[in-house]
């Protein structure tokens, strides 16, 4: 398969998990991010972008690659912070809160 239909899977998937805030379970929600972290741990990086780009070590992620696409110049170690540590936890945090404590 090609870059492109990877790079469009991989922003599926990501609309999907900032949706899933509003109509998926947080228990299944902490599940898929401990199976983000899994794939992080087993192969490294994330399987996507690792179709997409041949890369050794984590240093691009999906939101680098739309910012890089509209011209912009992200801190590429500093995107995989955000992507690795504090994006899944903001999604299980939103969720909690429009779920549990609305």
């Amino acid at each position: 398969m090609n870059k492109i239909f990877y790079f469009w899977l991989h922003l599926i998937i990501v609309i999907f998990m900032w949706s899933s805030i509003f109509w998926l379970n947080w228990k299944i929600i902490f599940v898929l991010i401990l199976f983000y972290y899994l794939q992080l741990i087993i192969f490294g990086d994330c399987i996507l972008i690792k179709k997409q780009i041949n890369t050794k070590k984590r240093e691009i992620t999906i939101y680098t690659q739309i910012l890089e696409y509209f011209g912009l110049k992200p801190n590429r170690n500093f995107m995989v912070v955000l992507s690795d540590y504090i994006f899944p936890w903001i999604i299980l945090f939103m969720t909690l809160f429009w779920q549990i404590w609305r």
